[in-house]
């Protein structure tokens, strides 16, 4: 039995799973840069970001 859910996308014409993010199925199907996903609203996946840090007013990029 699988345990990940997955819907058939028609834009590589293949199963895919939906339990990962948007980005990483794109990358993994070559989607880049294809008008809207019509999957996208359906994917489970937590997309962490690393947080761009503001440069502060004098111009000097905080220290980590």
């Amino acid at each position: 039995m699988f345990g990940s859910p997955f819907a058939f996308c028609p834009v590589c014409k293949e199963y895919v799973l939906l339990d990962q993010t948007h980005r990483e199925c794109a990358h993994q199907h070559q989607c880049t840069g294809v008008p809207p996903c019509p999957l996208e609203r359906f994917f489970s996946g937590i997309e962490f970001r690393e947080e761009r840090k503001v440069a502060k007013k004098d111009g000097r990029t905080p220290r980590r």
